[in-house]
């Protein structure tokens, strides 16, 4: 006997089935025609609206706009391929297919729209790599648009008054429902895979025509720049192919994408030239210190004396970006810097970072030139596990807050423990990483708790989180005073270059609209205008280089000034100091030259330049282009030489 069976049917009382509806109550086992069936219609209707919700919100981000037609096709596909599995499958199996799937695509929505408010681009599973990390975000900082709640309050209502209508009337699959089901499936099936080949059919070559149709073939492929896929291909294609990549990247480059690399170094190598500053620092020490989160303004002589100082004696780059292109911002621009890559996107394993070969990494080049060369950093080596990456970039020895013995890892001044590590050799080559910038803010962060005195009284900005951001440039500024004078006193100032640069800009301050107002910028990729600047001795009055540069320029520019050898070399970036590059690319395909281009206005004159490069640059990190490559003169292909 069924369960339905030991009390009356709906209908059999005479009640309507709108109220066997409301009361959740049985109408009828038996009824005819498509009654048993309406359950699929708001189930159907709950796809779409959740894709389209997240794409009209986030209109105005990418190169395509919300009517952009693959994006509608794929998921009117994908909801064909749920929708007919639903409908083709009887009992716990459509239930599982009915609520799993769209819940987990719910809460993916959600979690988009968390991420835009904190980064400025769509979630994707590769940024799970980076969890605990170096990750400082708090729950008070996600602020999910009320757009995207709304549509995903009615996706899940939709799917209720589906598992409701089962509950009134719950059909068993007969053939004719399990072959319209399979029919709807296949249907799907074929508009998604027509969809992918058709409007983003995979090229051989890469792409530089600039119209839109490519950038967005470009885009799709490559599969890099997060928030113009989602918005070229939908929530369903997005999510299902970022899934895929991540769980099975791609493996070993092939031959023509071997071809591609080997054409683009060739001709880099041809347009790259000497120029005035081509080995003017041959042979002296270098320290390279990345600066946590000390953004321009934060650079002012009543916050940072000492590095204030420095950059009024040296070659600085006034058009300096960090952007970022993934998540994890610091270790970002610290990659970027090392190798002149770009960083893993969508569809390369982080375990890259340690397996790969990189022979002409910072490290390398001028270990393989005569130099000691070391890593200091306040925090241990399983954050964005350095003490594993940063010997596979050719680095000694990563020295942490651990080994420095640093009684107070949040305070920069403990870094001076390392002083001695860092000057041993002759030459050396130190990288060190400062802290004290870094968030979440706070009355009783030691930071600000060490400076709060002087940052109260120098403070020109007071709002929002603006005075613990000057406690940290004070204290990153007082470790860069004392290790200048610790050079001075060592008798080692002469003969050291020291080269500084953001990592990123200063979005701790939780509020980019001040950042904004501040910087005197208008919108956020601008935001990412950083300082880099590089001191010397010698240096006896600054030099202002107005060309444009980017992280990926810091290493060939650091390689030009001290004559190390990158023949061979696939660099993202190009000397700061010489004719090549002078632009920056955002991962909103938007670009700067010195005049900015809104990729959201339509193709930019970088467009496919720019996505020809991130092409091109993933497949040498994901393919390990220099693994099979014969070793260098005076060192081996990654690790430490």
């Amino acid at each position: 006997m069924s369960k339905h069976a030991t009390k009356p049917e709906g209908k059999a009382e005479g009640l309507s089935f709108w109220h066997c509806f409301k009361k959740a109550k049985l109408y009828s086992r038996d009824v005819p025609g498509i009654l048993p069936y309406l359950y699929i219609l708001p189930f159907t209707l709950a796809y779409p609206v959740l894709d389209f919700t997240l794409r009209y919100t986030y209109r105005s981000v990418g190169i395509v706009g919300v009517t952009y037609l693959p994006a509608a096709l794929f998921t009117i596909g994908w909801t064909l391929v749920f929708a007919g599995l639903v409908f083709a499958l009887p009992g716990i199996p459509q239930w599982f297919l009915r609520c799993v799937p769209l819940v987990t695509f719910v809460t993916i929505c959600v979690t988009h729209s968390g991420f835009m408010s904190m980064f400025g681009k769509f979630f994707a599973f590769s940024v799970l790599s980076f969890g605990g990390t170096g990750s400082f975000f708090e729950a008070d900082y996600i602020h999910i648009d009320w757009r995207v709640v709304l549509g995903a309050t009615i996706t899940v209502l939709l799917m209720m008054t589906a598992g409701r209508l089962l509950t009134v009337i719950p059909p068993k699959p007969v053939k004719k429902s399990v072959a319209a089901g399979l029919a709807a499936f296949l249907v799907g099936v074929g508009l998604v895979s027509y969809t992918d080949h058709h409007y983003f059919p995979t090229v051989d070559t890469v792409i530089w025509a600039n119209d839109s149709e490519d950038a967005a073939a470009a885009v799709y492929q490559n599969f890099s720049d997060r928030t113009n896929t989602l918005m070229v291909c939908g929530l369903y294609q997005y999510s299902i192919r970022d899934l895929w990549l991540t769980l099975f990247p791609p493996g070993a480059m092939s031959q023509e994408e071997r071809a591609q690399v080997e054409q683009y170094v060739s001709e880099y190598e041809a347009a790259k030239k000497d120029n005035a500053y081509t080995g003017r620092y041959a042979g002296k020490n270098l320290i390279l210190v990345q600066l946590e989160a000390i953004d321009t303004w934060m650079l002012d002589p009543d916050y940072m004396p000492r590095l204030s100082a420095l950059k009024e004696r040296s070659i600085v780059f006034a058009n300096h970006f960090t952007p970022a292109y993934i998540t994890a911002g610091t270790f970002n621009t610290e990659f970027m810097t090392n190798t002149s890559l770009l960083p893993a996107t969508g569809g390369i394993p982080t375990s890259v970072y340690v397996q790969d070969k990189f022979p002409y990494s910072m490290a390398n080049l001028f270990t393989r030139a005569g130099y000691t060369a070391r890593t200091f950093h306040n925090s241990d080596g399983s954050v964005y596990d350095r003490g594993v990456i940063h010997p596979n970039l050719g680095y000694e020895s990563y020295n942490g807050g651990d080994v420095l013995q640093m009684p107070d890892i949040h305070l920069d001044r403990y870094l001076m423990n390392g002083f001695e590590a860092m000057t041993q050799g002759d030459p050396f080559y130190s990288f060190v990483i400062t802290y004290s910038g870094h968030g979440p803010y706070s009355d009783d962060n030691s930071i600000y708790v060490a400076n709060q005195t002087m940052a109260q009284k120098a403070a020109k900005i007071r709002e929002g989180s603006s005075v613990y951001a000057i406690a940290g440039a004070m204290e990153t500024d007082r470790f860069v005073g004392e290790l200048v004078d610790a050079l001075e006193e060592k008798g080692l100032l002469q003969d050291t270059v020291l080269a500084f640069y953001a990592d990123h800009y200063n979005y701790y301050m939780m509020d980019d609209a001040l950042n904004m107002k501040i910087k005197e910028v208008e919108n956020l990729n601008l935001l990412t205008h950083t300082d880099f600047f590089i001191w010397s001795a010698e240096q006896q009055e600054q030099t202002v280089v107005e060309k444009v540069t980017a992280s990926v320029d810091v290493l060939p520019t650091l390689a030009n000034l001290f004559g190390l050898d990158t023949t061979g070399a696939f660099f993202a970036g190009h000397d700061g100091l010489g004719e090549e590059g002078g632009y920056v690319f955002f991962d909103d395909g938007s670009a700067f030259d010195g005049a900015y281009y809104n990729s959201a206005a339509g193709p930019t004159p970088y467009t496919n330049q720019a996505a020809a490069l991130i092409s091109l640059s993933n497949r040498v990190l994901g393919g390990n282009y220099y693994k099979d490559l014969p070793l260098l003169q005076g060192g081996t292909q990654g690790g430490s030489p």
